[in-house]
């Protein structure tokens, strides 16, 4: 029995994982802008909250069934390969989303981009976790922090071009011009096979790499208790991203465009508390660090809901982004930990647990507010982390398993995966394990 997931060495940042971390924040774009736009979006169709609300529904349908696929998609065609189909499904699906043809294209918008985003976020935290090692907690933090940081730009950039008349959806169909350039520049690096292949640990020769049929035995029950705490943490997040806008317009009086804007607020926490945590993840297990994170998010809301001033509001919600900053790449990280090594089904099941509980707790949000009043059910944040937080403290992660050794690939698959894919044939780069420790590294390459 070896202690809660540890803390590892620091991660090793090439060009590929930087490319990564960057496909990773442009979807981040569009999550808050998603939840900027929507209640611009709700103001320009007319619809009640309750309505406005289908569209997490849809979000979180869609991610289901694509969490459900992914697994299966980087088996058949290798992590690069989903990750490109993503970008272009996601990218079709920004467009239909911000077409002016009213909600139900807004809709299928949702679903498309919902599809495509999880498909991106559960294959690159898969690479990014097989292929940090150790570092993997920390680098995923890493990930988000620059996810925040373009989290944090786009409610700022949907306020002013709203405020300037440009329209909400200027800022979104840059990033469809983004998320395509990016894609390009991935698919002109050197092949990387942790991410041309599907999961393969511990390669033990050239040819070995792939998944193992150890991936498909039944997960381990702690497993489960970990996916329950990573839907509850991003049903938390989803919320307050979607409707922090309306507690200041409700409680502070502020402006579509202003309460929109403000919304930086959140996302600018996020990023400063996933820089911090990143390096927290390194010397704190990940239980630890997500009890801490709870624990002064909690208070920080009570703030935020209590006091009508908007520069309180927006101070307190600064402070609830810190909190909330790590609940998905560690929440993630300890699932994945609780998994016995099976990176690439954790990952799908995460993003599964993440729309489901990121889909029906806005909704049932919006049900409530316009039953009760918004600010009354908006009490639905700290009842979902007190949840989380107690099945943190009954249900510790307190084993890890390590990872089963993979099974070479066949004949057969080899070949397949030369004519779809020459590079994911080539031999295997050096595991984490067979990594220089980060200290030993040239300097270039931290």
């Amino acid at each position: 029995m070896t202690s809660s997931p540890a803390p590892g060495r620091r991660p090793h940042l090439d060009r590929i994982t930087w490319i990564t971390y960057l496909q990773l924040s442009l979807f981040a774009f569009f999550l808050y802008g998603f939840g900027a736009t929507q209640a611009l979006l709700r103001d320009e169709q007319g619809t009640s909250r309750t309505i406005a609300s289908l569209h997490a529904i849809v979000f979180a349908a869609a991610n289901v069934v694509a969490g459900l696929l992914i697994p299966r998609l980087m088996e058949r065609w290798g992590r690069g390969r989903v990750i490109r189909y993503a970008v272009i499904v996601m990218s079709l699906g920004i467009a239909v989303y911000t077409a002016p043809f009213g909600l139900p294209a807004s809709l299928i918008g949702t679903a498309l981009v919902s599809c495509g985003g999880v498909s991106l976020v559960a294959t690159a935290n898969a690479f990014i976790l097989d292929y940090q090692g150790s570092a993997g907690p920390a680098a995923l933090t890493q990930a988000n922090a620059l996810a925040a940081l373009f989290g944090f730009l786009v409610p700022l950039i949907i306020g002013l071009t709203t405020a300037l008349a440009w329209g909400w959806r200027t800022g979104l169909w840059a990033l469809i011009v983004a998320l395509l350039a990016t894609e390009l520049v991935r698919s002109r690096q050197p092949h990387t096979p942790r991410l041309q292949l599907a999961q393969g640990p511990r390669p033990q020769h050239p040819a070995t790499a792939g998944r193992s049929g150890h991936d498909h035995l039944p997960m381990p029950r702690r497993f489960w208790w970990s996916l329950g705490v990573v839907g509850l943490l991003l049903a938390t997040e989803f919320t307050l991203t979607l409707w922090s806008a309306d507690l200041l317009r409700e409680r502070a009086g502020l402006g579509p465009a202003a309460a929109a804007a403000s919304l930086a607020a959140v996302t600018g926490g996020m990023f400063l508390g996933r820089i911090v945590g990143s390096r927290l993840a390194q010397r704190w297990s990940v239980d630890r660090l997500l009890v801490s994170s709870i624990v002064l998010t909690l208070s920080a809301f009570f703030i935020a809901w209590t006091f009508t001033r908007a520069w309180v509001i927006v101070t307190a919600l600064f402070v609830v982004g810190l909190g909330i900053a790590v609940h998905w790449p560690i929440g993630v990280s300890r699932a994945v930990a609780s998994s016995g090594g099976r990176i690439d089904r954790a990952s799908g099941l995460s993003s599964v647990a993440a729309g489901v509980a990121g889909g029906i707790a806005p909704f049932v949000l919006g049900v409530l507010s316009d039953q009760i009043g918004f600010h009354l059910a908006f009490l639905t944040v700290p009842v979902l982390l007190v949840t989380a937080l107690a099945l943190l403290l009954i249900r510790p992660v307190t084993t890890t398993e390590p990872a089963p050794e993979p099974e070479p690939v066949n004949d057969d698959a080899l070949r397949r995966l030369t004519r779809d894919d020459p590079a994911g044939a080539s031999p295997p780069e050096p595991t984490t394990a067979d990594r220089p420790a980060a200290d030993d590294r040239p300097p270039h390459s931290q």
